[in-house]
């Protein structure tokens, strides 16, 4: 009877493993739930929060245009404070290459292109990477599932293409498929920041639901800096103009 004991456990073992999801297919499930929000507006507010505790505070609005074909399009206008505002942050997120942003700068008139090898620098002095606002695209990393429990996946994301990260680390919830946590390493591989995915609000987009996070906090474990992006009077479902989506209508 004892002999028996190591098979059963061997057998069991093989069944959970069997069931458990991959690293792609855990991301692909949160791809697919967060698809058909068509359109979005908000309003954002953006506080900078420096190793001493010294804090500033930004207003935003936003807009994001669903592209299933092509990816995803967003505008990011600055309102406040007033040294600021009028500066757009325009991204075209790319199903594979480098995603293509421009940054108007109102106080020189002009557009900006952020190349390639820029995108890892940091948006407007927060802990936010242009790269980090283009978000993650599922055919540009290979995933791997660290771990599973009743509540949650953790998954590695390592990227195919050229990144300011060697990997990325994600806590998805599986009540809200969606995540609650990302860990980022540098090109060394270190730790360098995570961000924490909060208040969740559920927004209904005719027959489907879709949560989002409404507050994002990024914490750089190197330099001890924080980000803090909150959104308000947030609007899925609508149809929003491609024409408005274009460099030359930042000006």
């Amino acid at each position: 009877m004892s002999k028996l004991i190591p098979i059963i456990s061997i057998l069991f073992s093989t069944l959970i493993n069997a069931a458990a999801p991959t690293g792609l297919e855990v991301m692909k499930k949160v791809q697919e739930h967060n698809k058909g929000f068509i359109g979005a507006t908000s309003e954002m507010k953006m506080i900078l929060v420096d190793a001493h505790d010294n804090k500033v505070e930004r207003v935003m609005i936003g807009k994001v245009m669903e592209n299933s074909k092509d990816g995803d399009r967003s505008i990011t206008a600055f309102k406040k404070p007033l040294d600021i505002k009028g500066t757009k942050l325009l991204t075209w997120t790319a199903k594979s290459g480098p995603n293509k942003q421009w940054l108007f700068l109102p106080k020189f008139k002009r557009v900006k292109k952020i190349n390639a090898r820029n995108q890892s620098g940091s948006f407007m002095g927060s802990e936010f990477s242009y790269e980090d606002i283009g978000g993650q695209i599922l055919d540009k990393y290979t995933y791997k599932l660290l771990s599973e429990s009743k509540d949650e996946w953790i998954v590695e994301s390592t990227p195919i293409e050229k990144s300011g990260y060697s990997k990325m680390i994600t806590t998805v919830s599986k009540k809200l498929t969606n995540p609650t946590k990302v860990q980022y390493f540098d090109r060394r591989g270190d730790l360098l920041k995570v961000s924490l995915m909060q208040d969740y609000k559920i927004f209904k987009i005719k027959d489907k639901s879709i949560n989002m996070a409404n507050k994002i906090t990024m914490v750089n474990k190197q330099t001890k800096k924080k980000s803090i992006i909150s959104w308000t009077k947030r609007k899925l479902g609508l149809k929003l103009k491609s024409n408005d989506f274009k460099s030359s209508k930042l000006k």
